[in-house]
């Protein structure tokens, strides 16, 4: 009967610490898509500043096209990772979901085992107070 408490109660943390791991994925990607769209809105602005500008031909024009390419460098970088953390956040998600159903069978096996122990105890003391008034 320990065991299956025991058991009950590691399921729990297990599943509590998944879905800890699973929010904060989800955090994770949250942050990765602002970044994203930061630096996407910034891509815009380069790419605009050297249409309009001075600086759209020639030597001027590096320092704004160097910019430009670590940005899309960065951007595709977060991407990748951005599918990354959506793919952990899913799979803690899974195993979050796996870990309190276990948790929720191993708790209902406790309790079963609690009544079966209470109700084996009662039965083998109307058994016991059976032969003692027999006697």
């Amino acid at each position: 009967m320990h065991d299956t408490k025991a058991r009950a109660a590691a399921l729990a943390r297990l599943a509590r610490l998944e879905a800890r791991l699973r929010d904060l994925g989800r955090s994770r990607l949250a942050a990765i898509e602002s970044e994203r769209m930061r630096l996407g809105d910034d891509l815009k602005a380069i790419f605009e500043a050297l249409e309009a500008g001075p600086f759209a031909y020639g030597a001027p024009a590096k320092p704004g096209l160097n910019r430009a390419r670590a940005a899309h460098i960065r951007l595709d970088a977060l991407r990748r990772e951005e599918g990354e953390a959506r793919r952990k956040s899913e799979g803690h998600g899974l195993r979050t979901h796996v870990a309190e159903k276990a948790a929720a069978k191993a708790a209902a096996r406790h309790r079963d085992d609690k009544e079966r122990k209470a109700l084996l105890d009662l039965v083998e003391r109307a058994i016991a107070r059976g032969d003692a008034s027999q006697t």
